[in-house]
């Protein structure tokens, strides 16, 4: 078990000091002009003083070949040879500088290698002496009159560290004066769109108008902390999603404009215990503790630093709720770009298949769940503490010496997939400690939890716990009532969230569903809810979670007792604040560390605050907005029309190729070379990378895409180069993956892509269109682009293949069946409207069309209609099929809302 965190040491930490950087680019700036101008005026100048004119005075003879030897016909050639080397260099120079002046990415020259690099330095060099004299005046301009770097003080327990603190306050407090009405500016980095990626440069030439202004962007961002974790540390390195702050007179659709409230400083982050505020911006140096910059706008928060609070693997909950809201056609904004990067989804699925993978084992073995009192997760291991004896588990999962501890592995895991019911729903993750996030199951506590401390810390664990609840994946479904809360979570998750303000008349409707329980576990035979929920998925064994704002009375608190005084029940009790008479009792401070009483444990709480319900809400209302827009386009657009640019023509492969790389459905390659198992996601997602990019895939975009945290050169190379040999050469020996003349690269013209064919196959037009189209859908393997590994394929998310090719299959499939069904073929549409279902499940314009199809056939519209429930899910209709759902199936929509759907 990994061990308890300790509170740390006192510790001071500096705020950076921008004026010493400043002076060390210009100082590299002022050695890059120079040794730039030694090289291209010097070397010359000196050539022609101390050897002479290069050109020849004479026409060339064949005596030159039989003269002499002497010294000076050395020099010559010597001098000659520099010649042609300098001559080569000034190409060089002269690319790099062209390219970077046209914003571009500059040519290859040949035979290059160092003269190149060496060029390219020199540029960047100069380029950052010409920004020098515009970065001291747009610093002037965003932030006058600096202040003194404060020192941010945590734990203050002597004499010595109280007078830093009244000093940093004193500083704060003049601060607070000087900052009452700054704005402050930012951007989002974009997401690679094709070829093209964002840069520096750009985004200078975008918001200043001047791209030699860039320089001053990376001094305001250097070593600013980014929502990833990372920092800006080179300026040709940034990645999508970084939020950059920008000069006072930057503008433009891409900038954002924040007021910072007195006393605020952008992108702050929280200290972990000590509740120190660690400036990281490097650019508005005021002097004030950093906080959380508040928008000019009426939206809560800037950037999503209120929501990062909650960690991973709560994080990874809230993006699939959204991913959820926006439909199958919409694209996240930039703002949840940086969601996706702070996310854990990897942890997120390891944690749900570990859990279900167990539950499997164990009814195979015919031997009951255990309880578990904690479960501790990281990227490579789950660790359960299991309470009582119990019988070993099964493979991959492993026994401790004790018994009480099992292990599993990521590794172990491998090829093993689970379709169990979620054997512990109401598992939440409350904290980290250590580099794990520690989860507890609310269900086995079997009476009420109380989080008291600092109340509103506790009220943003308990917040944050209910966030957990509705939308983590390793629950079926789990039921939250929310008793005395000003804010609604119900937006997060309608169907699972409820609200009320009687906790008495809420305890009555948890009896009646425990009475309920008891009777499905007397039917089926079993002792428990864990072995209940071993069977199938009932709805009578869903957890109810009753949340209270305050602690319940001794009457109340004796009622949560008795409903779990039998053991765990399906049901579990929180509030905000100690009560005397609640079975575990948790403690808060307001620097956001929690103590978990009689479990033994403390870290550092995952927390739900008013911002981030703020910022969530703007998300998902946004998302919903994006739905609604997208689904219009797409129901109105002619297929052609969805197509990409990039594909004009039938692929030269068929499906018999040597490499296949599918997409319309879960994501494959097949090739002929050999490859490593343990290689094979990683160069598959480089493959599909390169086939998502047919007009070229620049290195740039392939490392952050893949690497979104960084990696070093070498592993690029060697990534590539396996690459390489996994797909192999075509007939004229041609590596399959190849890097062309203008950088780029891209897939032999032999490897087929399923993806391709379809955008050809949406072309046609005529005639021939409805049998076009047909083929095209009838690719469908399963859903597109699906199967992928979980915390891969981030980029996908952003990428315009994945929503214009859901938005394409809709298109083609609703066009194809309109077809077909007027020229009387019933059973082709019948078959074209299942294909495009089987691509894109969640279009609900294909089962629309499914329904009103087969409108004569009333068993054929309860099947279709009954199948949609499913594969839909809990999400609310679109207005536009729940109002065909309730004139051909009325019972549907009655039993969704029954059973809280």
């Amino acid at each position: 078990m990994p061990a308890t965190k300790t509170p740390p040491r006192p510790t001071v930490v500096k705020l950076p000091s921008r004026g010493a950087a400043t002076q060390h680019r210009v100082a590299k700036g002022l050695a890059a002009l120079l040794g730039a101008l030694a090289l291209l005026i010097g070397v010359p100048v000196a050539l022609v003083l101390l050897v002479g004119n290069p050109l020849p005075t004479t026409a060339p003879s064949r005596d030159w070949l039989t003269a002499e030897v002497t010294g000076d016909l050395v020099i010559n050639v010597l001098a000659v040879l520099v010649w042609v080397v300098w001559v080569h260099f000034v190409v060089c120079f002269l690319t790099e500088w062209r390219a970077v002046r046209a914003g571009r990415m500059p040519a290859r020259v040949l035979l290059g290698g160092g003269s190149q690099v060496l060029a390219r330095q020199l540029v960047a060099g100069v380029l950052l002496l010409a920004g020098g004299a515009a970065l001291a005046t747009g610093l002037s301009q965003a932030y006058a009159a600096p202040a003194p770097a404060p020192t941010v003080t945590a734990h203050a327990q002597d004499a010595a560290a109280q007078q830093a603190e009244e000093r940093a306050a004193r500083h704060e407090a003049a601060a607070e004066q000087r900052s009452a009405h700054r704005q402050l500016k930012l951007t989002t980095v974009k997401v690679p769109e094709g070829r093209h990626h964002d840069t520096l440069w750009g985004i200078a030439e975008r918001t200043l108008g001047d791209p030699f202004r860039y320089s001053e962007i990376y001094a305001l961002n250097k070593d600013r902390v980014q929502p990833d974790g990372a920092h800006l540390t080179d300026a040709d390195l940034i990645r999508p999603g970084w939020q950059l702050v920008l000069p006072a007179d930057a503008h433009g659709p891409d900038v954002r404009v924040l007021a910072t409230t007195p006393g605020s400083a952008p992108g702050a982050s929280t200290g972990s215990r000590g509740g120190a505020a660690h400036d990281t911006t490097g650019a508005a140096d005021t002097g004030a503790t950093a906080r959380t910059a508040q928008p000019a706008t009426d939206q809560a928060g800037s950037g999503l630093d209120a929501l990062l609070l909650g960690g991973g693997l709560v994080l990874a909950g809230v993006v699939t709720a959204l991913t959820a809201r926006r439909g199958p056609f919409g694209t996240p904004g930039d703002d949840e770009g940086a969601l996706r990067l702070a996310a854990n989804p990897g942890r997120a699925s390891f944690l749900d298949r570990s859990l279900r993978v167990l539950a499997e084992s164990r009814v195979a073995q015919a031997l009951p769940m255990p309880d578990l009192s904690v479960v501790y997760v990281d990227d490579e291991q789950v660790i359960a503490h299991v309470v009582g004896d119990a019988a070993a588990p099964a493979h991959p999962w492993v026994a401790g010496a004790d018994g009480r501890s099992w292990t599993v592995r990521a590794a172990d895991l491998a090829g093993l997939a689970a379709t169990a019911p979620a054997p512990y729903p109401a598992l939440v993750n409350v904290a980290t400690s250590h580099g794990f996030d520690v989860l507890i199951d609310l269900e086995y506590a079997s009476g009420l939890i109380a989080v008291g401390g600092d109340a509103t810390v506790g009220r943003e664990i308990v917040m944050s716990t209910v966030v957990d609840l509705v939308t983590h994946p390793w629950s079926d479904h789990v039921e939250v009532t929310m008793v005395g809360f000003g804010d609604d979570l119900s937006e997060i998750a309608p169907d699972r969230v409820r609200s009320a303000t009687d906790l008495d008349e809420a305890l009555d409707r948890v009896e009646a569903r425990m009475g309920q329980a008891s009777g499905l576990l007397a039917r089926l035979g079993v002792e428990g809810v864990l072995n209940g929920r071993g069977t199938a998925r009932h709805p009578e064994l869903t957890p109810r979670v009753l949340v209270a704002s305050a602690p319940p009375t001794a009457e109340q608190t004796q009622r949560i007792r008795s409903i779990s005084a039998g053991g765990r029940t399906a049901f579990a009790a929180l509030c905000v604040g100690d009560a005397p008479g609640a079975r575990w009792r948790f403690a808060a401070d307001r620097t956001g560390h929690v103590d978990l009483g009689v479990l033994g444990i403390s870290g550092d709480a995952r927390r739900y605050t008013v911002d981030a319900h703020a910022q969530l809400r703007a998300l998902l209302a946004q998302a919903a907005a994006d739905a609604d827009e997208r689904t219009l386009v797409v129901r109105e657009a002619a297929p052609a029309s969805l197509t990409t640019e990039q594909v004009d023509k039938p692929p030269a492969a068929g499906r018999d190729a040597a490499v296949v790389v599918s997409l319309l459905g879960p994501v494959s390659v097949a090739a002929p070379g050999p490859i490593a198992d343990e290689r094979r996601d990683l160069l598959t997602e480089l493959v599909v990378m390169a086939a998502l990019h047919p007009a070229g895939l620049h290195e740039a975009v392939l490392t952050s895409g893949l690497w979104p945290r960084g990696v070093s050169d070498d592993v690029v190379r060697r990534t590539i180069v396996e690459t390489q040999a996994w797909l192999g050469t075509d007939v004229a020996g041609t590596p399959r993956l190849v890097r062309a003349e203008d950088g780029l690269w891209r897939l032999g013209s032999d490897v087929y892509v399923d993806w391709a064919d379809l955008q050809v196959a949406a072309l046609v037009d005529g005639p021939g269109q409805a049998a076009s189209l047909a083929r095209g859908v009838a690719l469908a393997r399963g859903e597109a682009f699906s199967g992928v590994p979980a915390g891969r394929y981030t980029w996908l998310a952003f990428h315009r293949a994945a929503r214009d090719t859901r938005a394409l299959v809709a298109s083609m499939a609703s066009r194809a069946a309109a077809l077909l069904a007027a020229a009387g073929d019933r059973a082709g549409a019948d078959a074209v409207l299942r294909h495009g279902l089987a691509l894109v499940p969640a279009a609900e314009m294909l089962w629309r069309d499914l329904i009103r199809l087969h409108a004569g056939n009333q068993a054929v519209v309860a099947e279709v209609v009954a199948q949609m429930g499913r594969v839909l899910g809990a999400e609310a209709y679109e207005g536009e099929t729940e109002a065909l759902v309730a004139t051909v199936a009325p019972a549907h929509l009655g039993d969704r809302r029954a059973d809280g759907s």
